[in-house]
């Protein structure tokens, strides 16, 4: 049984699974700082999620073995907030959720302003702004792999 592994960065996110890897150049960091509206304009949100869809296919030509792992799991900056959104309150990890879920919290998040975000009683203070720039990318991975599940894990 293989298992992709998904770590997020600032910068980038990296893909393991099996002997092969892979890294794209962008992360939650520097697609949240192309995002400068409040709640964010659709047009913004199509760029972001494009641009990391667009980096996916490296990935396929670095590491085909990702269309082939049996599990996912995802870790790394921001990942706890998604899945603290996710559960209304601090998770227990690993979570494992359905590909709608993601979906569920992205739509949340980035429908909200900044204030209306920070009433969200899973979400800490700090990823009040970041978690936009990480549902973007984690969106932006997921449609492209098209997982019917993922687990997410602790870094």
């Amino acid at each position: 049984m293989s298992t992709l592994r998904i770590t997020f960065a600032a910068a980038s996110i990296s893909f393991e699974v099996e002997d092969q890897s892979a890294i794209i150049p962008v992360g939650p960091t520097t697609i949240g700082a192309d995002i400068r509206r409040d709640p964010p304009a659709p047009e913004e949100l199509t760029n972001a999620i494009g641009l990391v869809m667009d980096h996916m296919e490296d990935v396929e030509r670095e590491a085909p073995a990702v269309w082939f792992a049996d599990a996912v799991e995802i870790a790394g900056l921001g990942i706890s907030a998604v899945a603290a959104v996710e559960e209304g309150r601090a998770p227990t990890m690993p979570l494992p959720v359905s590909i709608e879920a993601i979906e569920d919290v992205f739509r949340t998040v980035v429908t909200e302003s900044a204030v209306e975000r920070a009433l969200n009683p899973g979400l800490s203070p700090e990823m009040v702004e970041p978690i936009v720039g990480v549902t973007c990318a984690l969106v932006g991975v997921l449609r492209f792999l098209r997982p019917t599940s993922v687990s997410l894990v602790e870094a």
